[in-house]
């Protein structure tokens, strides 16, 4: 119950922000946005999306201090609520409110569902259990694009929102079922948690709309300025916290998954585009053709935790990388809708699907038991923010046409995803020689202890030096008293 509860917050989350793209071009023709403009209406997704990511590390956090089960059922209340407004109002400002609701009620499901699992089962088995909850992404991805197409067409885009609250009410009955999950003592001060909050907010807000708004506007001045102010303060509680630092894994395994989360969420924003622009197919059309991503993903993912169980999280990431890679570079070579194009979609939602696993694995089963829920909420902003960069990137390149030839701006884009997979791959090469070389060091005591040996006779002279450097100079201070007439104190203390 605890497996299916979990993988099945995921998989409404996911499935709510896949029916969402469908979305937006059926509220273009509802009487409710006669009077908002076209380029306002992606404002349902940029809502519910910068709540999720500037809320994530918050929600963990005091997941982990007050308890997951409560913080789950909260936001599964909070989800629910949304869906139902956004179903039932005429109101463009409702509606965004219950998209705002919703991304803060999915902020709290998606890090407490993974560390509510993960908290409650033996070290050997949460890969499994990670991998099968990351994989439901392709699944609740899936039911949305294939689904959520056809009950658009058929009821309006209002049903969608309506089969969200469903899940969400069914799901709630099954929480209080759950066990309570681990807690610990120290409470998040808010000002932690809030202040990140606001600085990703603002991040989100400017590389989403930077290229809109223009990035030298006072709109995106002031996202980026509010981040930066955001960062600072955050640095100056770190710091005066004692004990606390960045630990060169966590900024790893960070890194790692804000370029995933780039080359996903491009892949996302920009497959359904050129299935629409460039082959000239309908929303529900190009849901059919996005579905073999979302199915390799959800195959991928548990493939991808057998393979890190035997060989590990970086041969999990090279894996996914390339695969993102070659299918990407299938795309450049496929010019129609045929077999070769459902085979290259497979081929790039594989690679997702193993880079999903890969990159939660490395950040998540790291932490302590106690702060699963902190590190899954951490991973997971990252990669939302690596997503943000992501389509603000694509944005620009579809615009300006780096690139010369037909479809040059979506060849530049494609060309970005397979040069950021390059260096997930890369990296994860690096990452495994580097703890080759660890091993092989460790086989070798005696090499070990002899540079230590060297490093401590360093230590001691430096030390012996300074003391010298002490006596020398209270030499000279007696000495000079001395000399000048004044009766000197003998105070002078030799440090053997």
């Amino acid at each position: 119950m605890l497996l299916t509860a979990s993988c099945a917050a995921m998989a409404v989350v996911m499935a709510d922000a896949g029916v969402t793209t469908l979305v937006v071009s059926e509220l273009a023709v509802d009487p409710m946005t006669d009077q908002v403009p076209a380029s306002q209406l992606t404002w349902v997704n940029v809502v519910n999306f910068a709540a999720i990511a500037a809320l994530l590390v918050a929600a963990g956090r005091w997941a982990d201090a007050l308890g997951r089960r409560g913080v789950l059922a909260v936001g599964v209340a909070l989800f629910g609520l949304g869906a139902v407004a956004v179903a039932w109002t005429g109101s463009w400002p409702v509606l965004l409110g219950g998209r705002l609701l919703q991304g803060i009620g999915a902020a709290m499901m998606l890090p407490t569902s993974l560390a509510l699992l993960l908290g409650e089962l033996p070290p050997a088995r949460r890969r499994g259990a990670l991998a099968i909850w990351s994989g439901c992404s392709g699944l609740g991805v899936t039911v949305a694009q294939g689904g959520g197409g056809m009950l658009i067409a058929a009821h309006g885009w209002r049903v969608a929102y309506l089969c969200s609250a469903g899940l969400a009410i069914t799901l709630l009955m099954v929480v209080p079922l759950l066990p309570r999950g681990r807690t610990r003592t120290a409470r998040p001060e808010v000002a932690d948690t809030l202040v990140p909050a606001a600085g990703i907010a603002a991040a989100v807000l400017a590389l989403w709309y930077g290229g809109q708004w223009g990035w030298t506007s006072p709109q995106t001045v002031g996202c980026v300025a509010v981040a930066m102010a955001a960062a600072a303060v955050k640095l100056t509680i770190s710091l005066r916290r004692a004990g606390v630092g960045v630990r060169p894994r966590t900024a790893v395994t960070t890194l790692a998954s804000a370029l995933f989360g780039s080359v996903q969420y491009t892949v996302l924003v920009v497959t359904p585009l050129y299935l629409e622009r460039i082959h000239g197919l309908q929303v529900a059309e190009a849901g059919w053709w996005l579905i073999p991503i979302s199915l390799a993903v959800l195959v991928a993912a548990p493939l991808a935790g057998h393979l890190g169980r035997r060989r590990g999280t970086t041969a999990v990431i090279y894996t996914g990388a390339i695969a993102v890679g070659a299918g990407c570079t299938l795309l450049l070579g496929v010019s129609e809708l045929s077999a070769w194009m459902v085979l290259a979609l497979a081929v790039l939602g594989a690679g997702i699907g193993t880079l999903a696993t890969g990159t939660f694995t490395a950040g998540t089963l790291a932490a302590e038991p106690e702060e699963f829920a902190t590190a899954a909420g951490a991973v997971t902003a990252a990669r939302m923010v690596g997503g943000a960069l992501g389509v603000a990137g694509s944005s620009i390149l579809l615009e300006q046409h780096v690139l010369s030839g037909p479809h040059a701006g979506f060849t530049a884009v494609l060309v970005a995803v397979i040069a950021v997979a390059s260096l997930l791959a890369g990296a994860a090469v690096f990452t495994a020689l580097r703890a080759a070389r660890g091993a092989h060091a460790r086989a070798n005591p005696g090499r070990v202890s002899a540079e230590q040996e060297v490093q401590e006779l360093h230590r001691l002279l430096a030390e012996l030096r300074a003391t010298l450097v002490q006596v020398r100079s209270e030499a000279d201070y007696e000495l000079s008293r001395v000399t000048s007439g004044v009766r000197p104190a003998y105070s002078l203390s030799l440090h053997s």
